[in-house]
């Protein structure tokens, strides 16, 4: 996989150089912030004119099976044996003291084998961009002794597709919401999302078959997804902070043409460390996503790195 291969070395260079040490205690208190999580956003807007950049790289390794046609058109089931690497890039920036524009991009790429019925053996690599969202985020609440911190967010969701066959993921919305507050030496927080796409097909539209009332073979299908997430953190020292995430998601997805259901449930355990600088407030992370149901029977490596500048 060459291209995930530049595009994760890219990504960690430029990781690492943003999060340089840093001197400054990052806002929130505790470690680096205690606002600093694996899959669920933080509840603070950026100080104005602030700008937050981050690296994440994670891999996951699973089993699974998919119902499929076969070449004679009828059901049959393929298991799969897929290493799973996702990258992800995100900005912030602050436009006031309350607004700020968010941006993410979500590289998903991986490496599978591939059992398919009559026993053939397959091994394939692929790779796409899964996310690709620019909207803006509102500070409703600010923390205080009295209150959480909430923080509200929307924007769309681009097309990510693939060009020469008209398949993917096609434009959408997507609306969170994420609330937090210190309580004694620990942080908790949590986050809901909802995003949905217009018109997505799993396959090629075929000008002869799709005017075939019995084959709608590219039938347009609107999808939808659900998440949520809940987190515990805690300052260890000056520097380490350590982290306890429950994350689950509801989604939708097309399989033999038609819209069906799934979800997915994770604890990630990690530990945060602050790089003290001069000029930025740098962070790594280090965490261990664990699936928790048969849908989500991974586990794997999570790796996040920033820094606020």
């Amino acid at each position: 996989m060459p291209r995930l291969s530049a595009l994760a070395a890219l990504g960690l260079i430029c990781g690492l150089c943003a999060a340089g040490p840093s001197a400054r205690a990052s806002e929130g208190g505790g470690a680096p912030g205690r606002e600093l999580l694996f899959g669920i956003p933080g509840t603070q807007t950026q100080p104005r004119g602030a700008t937050r950049g981050e690296w994440n790289y994670t891999f996951l390794r699973r089993n699974f099976t998919q119902r499929i046609f076969d070449t004679g058109q009828h059901e049959a089931v393929r298991s799969q044996h897929r290493k799973t690497h996702v990258v992800t890039w995100r900005a912030e920036h602050g436009l006031t003291e309350r607004v700020q524009a968010d941006a993410e991009v979500v590289y998903h790429a991986y490496r599978q084998h591939t059992h398919s019925p009559g026993d053939e053996h397959d091994r394939n690599d692929d790779g796409d961009f899964e996310r690709l969202y620019a909207g803006f985020s509102y500070q409703v609440l600010e923390e205080s002794d009295a209150q959480p911190a909430l923080r509200m967010g929307g924007g769309v969701l681009l097309p990510s597709r693939a060009e020469t066959e008209g398949i993917g993921q096609e434009a959408g919305l997507d609306v969170m919401a994420a609330s937090g507050k210190d309580i004694g030496h620990w942080r908790v927080g949590g986050a809901l999302g909802f995003s949905m796409t217009f018109g997505n097909r799993a396959h090629p539209a075929d000008p002869v078959l799709s005017n075939l009332a019995l084959v709608p073979i590219s039938k347009p299908h609107d999808l939808k997804t659900l998440r949520y997430g809940v987190a515990m953190t805690r300052a260890i020292n000056d520097r380490w902070q350590g982290n306890l995430e429950l994350i689950g998601e509801t989604y939708e997805y097309i399989e033999l043409n038609q819209r069906r259901h799934a979800s997915t449930l994770s604890l990630t355990p990690g530990l945060f460390v602050s790089l003290p600088s001069d000029r930025f407030d740098g962070w790594v992370g280090f965490g261990v996503p664990i699936g928790l149901t048969e849908q989500t029977s991974h586990l794997g490596v999570a790796i996040r790195t920033g820094a606020r500048f």
